[in-house]
């Protein structure tokens, strides 16, 4: 390993973790609990990464919408550490839906779905009979089906096949349907209608909080690593390819990255909606600010949020307008802050690769010990459950590469 980092007091721990994310954390949590020592460094006077809470004007809003799948790899992982995340399931029970010129009850259940002005007869059944399905299907199946296949493989009703788009641009943050694998579509619409989501309490702070505070996790803030430490084990846990390939020399063959542009906005009076997804534009509103301790007494937010495609520019007077579909009105409006493009996923898992298994693995072949963490990392997970199934492969393969240095000796 290089010898050279811009550490000023290089620390003597087993492992050394590269990134205060939640993939960082997790990975040092877990290693941690092996009893190796484990030091996170973090380049910034700050936690959590992507997954940081943002107070603003007595706002809390996450750096983009976020929602925690309840059933997914990163509740699994969290649950071995003994974090159970607390908050509240999404208020969609008066759920609407905008396309083009129609605007109604989002079709979820078959109330809803026999209520809605969006569709006629037939398309009601043909969504009737996919969503029915759904839960039976086997997502690798379609692995190397992209979601334009996948859709127009399942329905050939024009209606249909849009409103099914944006449920998975919606489920999986992603709208790049000509190149994500279905399987990753069909696998978030499945742990969305199984398990569900959560938004939490105090925002996704929570779990940077938990994270940090597992016994024998040393963290050092502010500390910008440029070159791999000299130690036994690194982790790099830093984000996306690009900045892995920084630190690590290492050549990683990746889909694109899925990007948002998000406007979250504090309240004085309610929404008269609390969720609207867009079939016609690609955006979505949603009252993130319900769960506790995310707004002042008395006062309300919402996020919305563009699915940006690969051509399309953001622009924030397209995210205002959508406001007025939850009934929001310039005079409710406290305070607003606008993300103008942030990434959602680093690179997406394509059709093209097979789907989750084409993705790189986290062991670097020619640098023993050498380890990599992130969305876009192992055969497990989308969003934050790879992340954090990544996390724990790495954890796992660095405490195995400790051992076999002490059996070596």
């Amino acid at each position: 390993m290089n010898h050279h980092t811009d550490i000023s007091r290089p620390r003597a721990s087993d492992v050394h973790v590269i990134g205060g994310g939640l993939g960082g954390l997790a990975a040092a949590a877990l290693v941690a609990r092996t009893g190796r020592s484990v030091t996170v460094h973090e380049g910034r006077r700050g936690l959590g990464g992507q997954a940081a809470t943002d107070d603003h004007h007595g706002y809390r809003f996450n750096r983009g919408p976020h929602a925690f799948y309840a059933d997914g790899d990163g509740a699994r992982v969290l649950r071995s550490l003994g974090i159970s995340p607390s908050g509240r399931s999404p208020a969609t029970k008066d759920a609407r839906m905008v396309d083009a010129e129609r605007f109604g009850v989002m079709p979820g259940g078959p109330f809803s779905l026999l209520r809605s002005p969006l569709l006629g007869a037939r398309d009601k059944l043909s969504l009737a009979r996919v969503l029915g399905g759904i839960g039976r299907l086997d997502p690798s199946a379609v692995a190397s089906l992209t979601v334009d296949e996948w859709v127009d493989g399942v329905t050939d009703r024009p209606r249909v096949r849009r409103m099914l788009h944006a449920v998975i641009r919606l489920a999986t943050y992603v709208n790049a349907p000509g190149v994500m694998s279905a399987q990753v579509a069909l696998m978030q619409v499945q742990l969305a209608l199984d398990g569900g989501v959560l938004y939490l309490d105090g925002g996704w702070e929570q779990l940077t909080t938990a994270l940090a505070s597992v016994p024998g996790v040393e963290v050092a803030e502010g500390e910008r690593i440029t070159e791999l430490p000299d130690a036994p084990c690194v982790i790099v846990a830093t984000g996306g390819p690009r900045a892995a390939t920084a630190l690590t020399g290492a050549e990683f063959d990746v889909g694109p990255p899925a990007e948002v542009s998000v406007l979250d906005v504090g309240l004085s009076r309610p929404p008269q909606h609390d969720f609207v997804l867009g079939v016609d534009p690609p955006l979505y509103l949603s009252n993130h600010g319900f769960p506790s301790g995310m707004t002042p007494t008395d006062r309300w937010s919402v996020s919305v949020a563009e699915y940006l495609g690969s051509t399309v520019e953001p622009d924030r007077d397209r995210l205002r307008s959508f406001l007025t579909y939850a009934g929001i009105v310039d005079d409710a409006i406290e305070t607003e802050r606008h993300l103008h493009r942030m990434p959602a996923v680093t690179a997406i898992a394509t059709a093209a690769a097979g789907g989750l298994s084409g993705r790189p693995t986290g062991v670097l072949g020619d640098r023993p010990g050498v380890f990599v963490v992130g969305d876009w990392v192992g055969p497990r997970g989308h969003l934050l459950d790879a992340v954090l199934a990544s996390a724990q492969d790495a954890a796992l393969a660095a405490v195995a590469h400790l051992d076999r240095r002490l059996v070596a000796r």
